[in-house]
């Protein structure tokens, strides 16, 4: 799996098996108007940012870990209000 974060029009951290995907989720999730700025992300980078974004009393590690790791592509992380 790779990892795409995207910062403009609205910022999304999207996991992907590839480029095309990822800005295929964007376009379809996020906003429809175009995915201009963005970048590859490592493994390490995109687990960072996502456990930064949860609360662990109220998240389960076990079950983050799982959303971050499982093979399924989709969005991680959306701030329309980036």
């Amino acid at each position: 799996m790779k990892y795409y974060e995207f910062v403009s029009p609205f910022y999304a951290l999207i996991k992907a098996h590839n480029e095309r995907k990822a800005k295929a989720i964007y376009k379809k999730q996020v906003w429809e108007g175009g995915d201009d700025q963005w970048r590859e992300r490592s493994r390490d980078y995109a687990m960072m940012k996502f456990a930064m974004t949860h609360d662990s009393r109220n998240t389960e590690v076990g079950l983050m870990l799982t959303e971050f790791m499982d093979d399924k592509s989709g969005v991680l992380l959306i701030d329309k209000n980036f």
